[in-house]
């Protein structure tokens, strides 16, 4: 059994009719005759019912034709794949990401796209999450590393990679006046702990909707762009803050902040990868989708 013979069969049940798909696929009708029968002598079946008159699909040629569509179907799929894979492909793809993204995540991703594009050139911009959408939208970046957006435009396409939790921290040490007595003794006097709170984006969301429900209205200190940026201060001593769990473990300020009790966190982020969907068929965009998927 070969694809030849088996693209040659479906095109027999499209117009049953040797002469004209004979015709049609460019050889003769007798080449087309010895195709069909090295498949029925492999199958031990008859697949067509022929007369002077007619010629009719049997009950194993339909059988027959719903497995050949389906190989004919993978084929093509697979012979795509490889032939993107081998394709040369040059050019330029731009990332936006956070710092921490871009130690967790892209390491990986990079690597192996290099391996297989090594002509593809890969610009790399880091900056706060809250930017993210707006990069891809305007055309500044083909992906971003973005956190899922409960009204996500149907102009995007997102790939979710996981749930990132939140932590309370506080610092280890500060220079305020009974700083740290409010937070000791296993006892967290919330109210009386200055805030340094995210300057925009999703963070600064969850982060109000967390104080809210903390029933919370405290002294904010200052509003940061940047969760790195967060722990910097709070290591400082200047209040207490919510940041992504990663952003934390990979912070160098982390040995001088404690991460605190609190009854309930915010709501995770849904981390992800976002992109324009019209960009969707053009050969980068499509190589560094396949990766993304196959990976996450």
């Amino acid at each position: 059994m070969n694809i030849k013979d088996l693209q040659a069969f479906i095109h027999l049940t499209q117009n049953l009719n040797f002469n004209q798909t004979a015709n049609e696929i460019h050889t003769s009708p007798s080449t087309l005759s010895r195709m069909i029968q090295r498949l029925e002598s492999e199958f031990e079946q008859v697949f067509f019912e022929r007369d002077n008159r007619r010629v009719a699909l049997t009950k194993a040629g339909a059988r027959f034709r719903l497995f050949a569509e389906k190989v004919l179907l993978e084929w093509r799929q697979l012979k795509s794949e490889f032939d993107l894979e081998q394709k040369e492909l040059h050019g330029e793809i731009s990332i936006y990401c956070t710092v921490t993204a871009a130690h967790l995540y892209l390491p990986g991703l990079l690597e192996k796209f290099r391996k297989f594009h090594p002509k593809v050139e890969i610009k790399l911009e880091t900056g706060d999450v809250s930017a993210a959408y707006h990069k891809v939208e305007a055309g500044e970046a083909d992906f971003a590393f973005a956190v899922a957006n409960e009204s996500l435009a149907s102009k995007f396409e997102f790939h979710h990679l996981r749930h990132i939790p939140f932590k309370v921290i506080a610092p280890k040490q500060s220079n305020q006046a009974g700083f740290l007595s409010n937070i000791g003794d296993g006892k967290i006097n919330w109210t009386q702990l200055p805030f340094v709170m995210p300057e925009a984006g999703p963070a600064q969301k969850r982060v109000k909707e967390w104080l809210k429900k903390m029933a919370l209205k405290p002294e904010i200190y200052a509003q940061v762009s940047g969760h790195e940026a967060i722990v910097s201060m709070v290591s400082l001593g200047c209040g207490i803050s919510v940041v992504p769990e990663p952003v934390l473990e990979l912070s160098p300020a982390r040995e001088r902040v404690q991460v605190l009790p609190a009854p309930f966190l915010p709501r995770p982020f849904d981390l992800g990868i976002l992109s324009l969907k019209k960009k969707a068929a053009q050969p980068l965009i499509t190589a560094f989708w396949s990766l993304v998927r196959e990976e996450y």
